[in-house]
């Protein structure tokens, strides 16, 4: 039952699905198109060995450009998306992907859940600075009371745990 569930979640990539039937419909039409061509031909003409290396090498024409094409759509964004992730890597984290209008529907999907990570990973890294910048004070002050020399166990007891309020507090607006 469980790998049931695990394959119909597999194959439920709706724009998946889309951009492979696409292609399977434009190779489709492509091949019915040249052998309706090759048919009003092929009835002016003999059929002999030149008619067969011309449809066979006009199916390869049409596989290649099919196969340019689809590829290009498919992997071309990728490199773009390469190049980007790369400058993101370098430390532009604001950076986020873009989808083009030429971009197949999967490849829009998979852009559009990067940009979310990165959205997450801005805020964490937000949530650092943040955190970062409300406790630094708290420490100084308690390091500045350290090193005082008539500081009261009681006074830094008192600092500490203000500091650990402090920090529960931020911690606890990180969780929400």
């Amino acid at each position: 039952m469980d790998r049931k569930k695990i394959r119909q979640k597999f194959f439920m990539a709706r724009e998946l699905r889309l951009s492979i039937s696409l292609i399977v419909i434009w190779s489709l039409l492509a091949g019915i198109l040249f052998t309706y061509i090759t048919k009003e031909i092929g009835a002016k003409t003999e059929h002999g060995l030149l008619s067969f290396i011309a449809v066979f090498i006009g199916y390869l024409i049409i596989v290649i450009v099919l196969a340019l094409f689809f590829t290009h759509r498919f992997i071309g964004p990728f490199e773009r998306l390469k190049m980007e992730i790369r400058l993101v890597l370098a430390g532009d984290y604001q950076r986020r992907f873009r989808v083009r209008g030429s971009d197949d529907f999967y490849i829009r999907s998979f852009i559009t859940d990067l940009n979310k990570i990165l959205d997450s990973f801005e805020a964490t890294c937000l949530d650092k600075k943040t955190f970062r910048q409300n406790i630094d004070s708290d420490l100084l002050h308690i390091m500045s009371l350290i090193e005082k020399e008539n500081t009261t166990k009681e006074k830094l007891r008192e600092a500490l745990l203000s500091f650990h309020e402090r920090i529960e507090s931020v911690l606890g607006n990180n969780k929400k």
